[in-house]
């Protein structure tokens, strides 16, 4: 039993910590914009008073947000593959490409965690920002990459 309390407190401080990803990555999209260098490390911007450091799992949070920096182009090139015909990732909603760019590089590289949970974390990381249309979308690209890029 102790073992399901440990690992339900993990998926909760990884949880968090998702979300805070979502965060920081969006704002560095728009520092990318306006021409400004995207600052290292978390931004301090996440926190609340609700939500802190010791809510989240911070080494977790870096190695998502580390991955994804550096593998940008190649997650960028997997969204595109998976898109229809007559799109472009330039034209998705901000919202939308962060969310597939976190839930993309939780596909490709870390393994360890199960597809169901990568789907259902981002699911409900979009359900708060997002219409159900959008929520779908997510749902079904996600799908697509992940029977492309775990076989197993």
């Amino acid at each position: 039993m102790k073992e399901e309390t440990k690992r339900k407190e993990k998926s909760g401080l990884r949880g968090i910590s998702r979300f805070c990803a979502l965060q920081n990555l969006y704002q560095s999209e728009f520092e990318n914009v306006a021409g400004i260098s995207p600052k290292e490390g978390i931004s301090e911007a996440v926190l609340t008073e609700s939500i802190s450091l010791s809510d989240m799992d911070k080494k977790f949070l870096k190695e998502l947000l580390d991955k994804t920096q550096q593998n940008l182009l190649e997650i960028d090139k997997v969204i595109e593959n998976h898109l229809s015909k007559n799109w472009t990732i330039d034209r998705l909603d901000p919202v939308v490409k962060c969310i597939l760019r976190l839930g993309i590089t939780e596909l490709l590289f870390f393994k360890n965690i199960p597809s169901n949970v990568v789907f259902n974390e981002y699911i409900e990381i979009a359900k708060a920002f997002l219409d159900i249309g959008e929520v779908s979308f997510i749902n079904g690209l996600l799908n697509k990459v992940e029977k492309s890029v775990r076989k197993d």
